[in-house]
């Protein structure tokens, strides 16, 4: 639009007015059309939520449609589970044993990422997800990934263990289109596993506790009960492995013999009661007073042995006297002490170990009878002084006891008795612990009737007195019921076998004449008519003979019942004449009475106690098998244990016992095998713990 301006009558200007178009020309003025907008709007947002209504429904097709029927049959039939993810890992196809492992449907499972089930870390209680997962892996990498263990948690308090194994699916053009994996639910052999490692755990714990209970019992066996002192057979051993490193290395050894004055007053005048409290005051003074590494032993009722390694003749004379005078300065309630000791060093012509023990018993005796409360060295006592025992209280040798110790013969060293009598023990441990028992009574009874030497002889005999019914047959000598006549000549020969070995092993005529002659009867035995009577029995063997009865008298057996002390003590009267040396059957009964008033000292005691070491070494066994995984070796150990509980009548762990075996045998699940041994180790435990807590008991009165 033009509109003229004038100055007058003359044209000055013009104003020109432009008008823009409401719609623009072409297609932007058709696109800003307010319905097209709204038509262009709505079909983008359809085609949108249209794309992901489609994805949802394809994501939730039946694959059955797809897989042929026979072929998801064959999966369902695996006992393994089995998924079959795309490459956006999910589901598409979930076999019945997987469905079931997890308790979910087939149908809940399709379409469903894999990543979105509740996986978890092997070992991993936290709801903390996979750090990486198989399946990922072989998409990713193109590789199988195989074994990987994963646990998955079904439900709060179900969780199950996998064993995984996924495998990438190719197509025609070897593209990675998905990937095949199989779970395999090892739950129950993961919760064996556990089981297992938590059975072996409790059996290293249980295996400390076995020890320390062994070491205590170990202690226990080698002490006296009554002075916590070392017993005699505990010496004996040591005594000679000392004996054999002096000799090695050429060092001094000394030994002492330590006698309590007068005691036999004190039990007469103050009873026996006060008789111990002495015995116990002495050993805690001597095992104060010595140096740490020597030796102190009770060697009979009131005489103690000590040994002084890296000790001569002039110290150990020295240690002597600072014993005397610390015994002498013991106060007790009405009474003080002293006590005569012999010293003797091996610089003095000692050839062995008992030798050297005979030695400083005669200087015990020279103290003795010089008024006693004194110490007495071996170097200072006449080479012909010849010791009366008779004078102290000792019967006056035979002459031909007298001649015989006189004789040279070799020394019988006590680990070569030892190990004789464990491999009876192996064999039948009753016999065993019966010699261990006759050889306690025979020094109860020989001490204060024979010399040193004669009573180690002794007592060495007892020891293996029956070591030859490691000849006899198991089933002889394991039968439970009476033996036949057959049985019983065959049982017989156990006595040649015996002389035998003691032929064999030892060059020395006293011993096998103490084994051999034991038979003998006093008044003389019909039945051996070549054997020796009355007074020409050996001493030793007329002891052993009485020791011998009465401890198999005096405990049970298959053919008789056990009979009271009183009850065997007059049985022995009754065949003393005639059987029995009647001196030697009423000093063995006022020796054994005695013996017997002192509970802490209890013979019968000590069987419990050889039991339950027994017992203790036995298990300690058991559990390094089974810490070793030596399956032959924990049947071989729960059968002789169950021999061992059998024969001392402890049914439980008898049967325990039979049935560890048993399990071993049928193979069984090594959990099973591992709970069967810890209930058998805690039954043994539970018999230690009595066995030391009636120690205790004891030692608390």
């Amino acid at each position: 639009m033009f509109v003229p301006i004038a100055a007058g009558n003359q044209p000055w200007g013009t104003v020109e007015v432009y008008f823009k178009p409401v719609v623009s020309p072409g297609i932007w003025g058709w696109l800003e059309d307010p319905l097209i907008r709204l038509v262009a709007y709505m079909g983008c947002v359809g085609s949108i939520g249209y794309y992901l209504f489609l994805k949802r429904v394809l994501r939730q097709l039946d694959p059955s449609k797809v897989v042929p029927t026979r072929v998801r049959s064959a999966l369902d039939a695996l006992t393994e589970g089995l998924l079959i993810l795309d490459d956006k890992q999910r589901i598409v196809l979930a076999n019945e044993a997987f469905t079931r492992h997890i308790g979910r449907t087939s149908d809940a499972l399709m379409g469903q990422y894999i990543e979105d089930l509740p996986w978890r870390n092997k070992d991993d209680m936290t709801a903390r997800k996979l750090d990486s997962s198989p399946w990922r892996e072989a998409y990713q990498d193109k590789q199988a990934k195989l074994g990987v263990l994963i646990d998955l948690q079904v439900s709060d308090d179900i969780r199950r263990t996998f064993v995984v194994n996924s495998a990438p699916v190719f197509n025609d053009k070897n593209r990675c289109q998905g990937v095949l994996t199989s779970l395999e639910d090892v739950t129950p052999l993961e919760q064996k596993k556990k089981e297992l490692h938590y059975a072996l755990e409790q059996l290293r714990e249980t295996s400390d506790a076995i020890r320390h209970q062994n070491l205590e019992l170990e202690r226990l066996a080698t002490t006296d009960p009554l002075t916590e002192c070392l017993n005699r057979r505990s010496f004996f051993n040591q005594f000679e492995a000392n004996w054999k490193q002096c000799n090695r290395h050429e060092h001094p050894l000394a030994c002492l013999m330590v006698d309590i004055d007068f005691f036999k007053s004190i039990n007469d005048t103050h009873g026996h009661a006060m008789g111990d409290e002495v015995l116990k005051g002495v050993a805690a003074s001597l095992r104060q007073t010595v140096r740490l590494g020597d030796l102190v032993c009770r060697f009979g009722g009131e005489e103690f042995a000590v040994l002084l390694p890296h000790t001569n003749i002039d110290e150990a004379a020295v240690t002597g006297e600072r014993l005397r005078v610390a015994i002498a300065a013991l106060q007790f309630p009405s009474l003080s002490i002293t006590a005569s000791i012999g010293v003797s060093s091996k610089s003095l012509g000692a050839n062995d170990a008992q030798a050297m023990l005979d030695q400083a018993d005669k200087c015990l005796y020279v103290a003795k009878r010089n008024g006693r409360n004194q110490v007495v060295r071996f170097d200072n006592v006449p080479e012909d002084l010849i010791v009366d025992e008779s004078k102290i209280s000792r019967t006056k040798p035979t002459e031909n006891a007298a001649k015989k110790t006189s004789e040279k013969e070799d020394s019988i060293p006590y680990r070569a008795v030892n190990a004789l009598l464990g491999a009876l023990a192996c064999r039948h441990y009753p016999t065993a612990a019966h010699c261990r028992r006759v050889a306690d009574l025979c020094v109860i009874a020989a001490e204060s009737v024979m010399s040193m030497r004669e009573c180690y002889l002794l007592e060495m005999a007892a020891l293996l007195h029956d070591i030859g019914k490691v000849g006899i047959p198991d089933s002889i000598l394991l039968k439970r019921g009476q033996l036949s006549i057959v049985e019983w000549e065959m049982m017989r020969q156990h006595e040649a076998i015996g002389a035998e070995i003691l032929s064999a092993s030892f060059a020395n005529d006293t011993l096998q004449a103490i084994v051999e002659n034991r038979q003998a009867f006093f008044a003389g035995n019909p039945q051996k008519p070549h054997l020796p009577t009355a007074e020409n029995i050996p001493m030793g063997a007329r002891i052993l003979a009485v020791a011998d009865a009465f401890d198999s008298m005096t405990h049970d057996s298959v053919y008789r019942s056990a009979r009271s002390d009183t009850e065997a003590f007059e049985e022995l009267r009754k065949c003393a004449g005639s059987q029995f040396d009647p001196q030697v059957v009423e000093r063995f009964i006022q020796a054994v009475s005695a013996r017997r008033r002192s509970s802490d000292d209890s013979l019968e005691l000590r069987v419990s106690r050889d039991v339950a070491c027994d017992i203790g070494s036995q298990i300690e066994r058991l559990v390094n098998a089974i810490d070793k995984q030596d399956v032959d070796l924990l049947k071989a150990l729960a059968a002789r244990l169950k021999s061992t509980a059998s024969q001392h009548g402890i049914d439980q762990i008898t049967n325990q016992a039979a049935a560890l075996e048993a399990s071993v045998s049928d193979s069984s699940d090594a959990v099973d095998v591992l709970e069967s041994a810890y209930e058998l180790i805690e039954l043994c435990r539970s018999t230690q713990r009595g066995y030391l807590s009636n120690m205790t008991l004891q030692s608390s009165k």
